[in-house]
């Protein structure tokens, strides 16, 4: 199920800890500002609301178009709004519990957070009112900007801060941009970018959607990488799903993901996609990913270009491949 207006300022599925579920955040240009209303704003996206029994202390309700649903906390004054799953546990027991691998995060409005990583996976944490269980999950201001990713900030390791195109991992970077695993769409000579995704990640889709015309002219090449970002929120489908797009022959692994075939694959992974999507994700930790889609290309002057989120202008997108 995918989630409805989870409010973001990106046209990304960000590498963070969130909430669990595939968000549809809704864009920013969408959303009045200064509601300092976070119920007000998800009213004004479009969506209709319905209130259920308080949770822990915390409003809570269901957000909902035709098609998608969010699930809801906010504390009485609406000033924040959480998306997330309940986890019938005290907080404190939970950051008991956790030890060392915890993160405590600057409280917001008197909400506590704790990053927890266990291994290569991450998680955000919030406390509820009664302190009686905990949200594992995302938080949002009243105007819609990303509190938990301003949170995590401050996380060593959280949020990735290498730069691509420094003089030191130039080369190194065009290297294991030819080594990534993925499958090509579009003519060849075509201009030609590397398009990282997550094959659960909503904006990934909406943007291949978008260049497809592109890619069908005959104007655009993408090879398409698969990570896997939202194991947070799907439960580990964003990995199963990853693996599923690797064990296709390439020349269809891209066809299968645009098309919805990759649950043909999810039971039955290849024995080399663990290992691939290993290798995929050593380039994002690389790169300092931020989320996906990602686009990178060798420009003309041998330098590596990069685009985050959605182009908005293809051509001028499809032009600055050659620049």
């Amino acid at each position: 199920m995918a989630w409805l207006v989870t409010p973001a300022l990106a046209q990304q599925c960000a590498v963070q800890p969130t909430g669990l579920g595939k968000p549809v955040p809704m864009e920013a240009d969408t959303l009045p500002a200064g509601s300092h209303d976070a119920l007000k704003r998800v009213v004004a996206s479009g969506a209709q609301i319905l209130q259920v029994a308080p949770v822990h202390g915390y409003e809570s309700g269901v957000a909902h178009t035709g098609q998608q649903l969010f699930v809801y906390y906010t504390p009485s004054d609406h000033a924040a709004l959480l998306g997330g799953t309940i986890i019938p546990v005290p907080y404190d027991t939970l950051h008991r519990l956790a030890g060392d691998r915890v993160h405590d995060l600057a409280p917001y409005r008197g909400i506590r957070g704790m990053f927890v990583q266990n291994g290569t996976r991450f998680q955000v944490i919030y406390d509820t009112p009664d302190h009686q269980a905990a949200i594992a999950g995302s938080l949002w201001d009243a105007d819609g900007k990303d509190v938990t990713r301003s949170q995590i900030k401050s996380v060593p390791g959280a949020v990735p801060t290498i730069a691509i195109d420094t003089p030191e991992t130039r080369e190194a970077t065009k290297v294991a941009l030819s080594s990534l695993h993925g499958g090509a769409i579009g003519q060849t000579g075509a201009p030609e970018a590397t398009m990282l995704i997550d094959p659960q990640c909503v904006y990934s889709i909406k943007s291949i959607h978008a260049l497809m015309p592109a890619v069908q002219a005959g104007r655009l090449r993408l090879k398409i990488v698969p990570l896997s970002l939202l194991d947070y929120e799907d439960r580990g489908e964003s990995t199963q799903y990853a693996k599923s797009m690797l064990s296709f022959p390439e020349s269809e692994m891209a066809s299968a993901w645009i098309n919805n075939r990759l649950n043909i694959r999810v039971d039955r992974p290849s024995d080399d996609a663990t290992v691939q999507l290993a290798q995929n994700s050593n380039l994002a930790r690389q790169i300092g990913l931020k989320g996906t889609p990602t686009f990178l290309w060798t420009t003309a002057r041998g330098t590596v270009g990069r685009y985050e989120g959605n182009p908005q202008d293809i051509d001028g997108f499809i032009r600055s491949l050659t620049q």
